[in-house]
């Protein structure tokens, strides 16, 4: 493979669809220890409901579907329990980088 001109940068985020994010956030908490949990909100636009638990080093975003019609439904149809969606790195250019993952 050849080089490519985007530079990857630091790991942002790791988005998590869940079935609830109320037990999510219960998990992190009395699991796994999280002590930074941000409010839950509501993003209509992307049809999900979102909560950042904060890490030292990054961000986990828990993803909870607003309807029937978000892409977290049909991703949480495939994987009941939810699982991790996506990775979210730092880029320098974020327009320059969706060129070229989209050349």
């Amino acid at each position: 493979m050849g080089e490519l001109p985007m530079k990857l940068g630091p790991l942002n985020h790791v988005g998590v669809a869940t079935p609830s994010i109320a037990d999510s956030i219960a998990f992190w908490r009395d699991v796994m220890g999280a002590t930074a949990i941000q409010k839950p909100f509501d993003m209509p636009e992307q049809g999900v409901r979102v909560c950042f638990v904060d890490t030292p080093n990054s961000q986990v975003e828990l993803l909870e579907p607003l309807g029937e019609d978000s892409p977290i439904a049909g991703f949480l149809a495939r994987n009941p329990a939810g699982g991790q969606h996506h990775l979210c790195f730092e880029v320098p250019d974020i327009e320059a980088a969706r060129s070229e993952v989209e050349s």
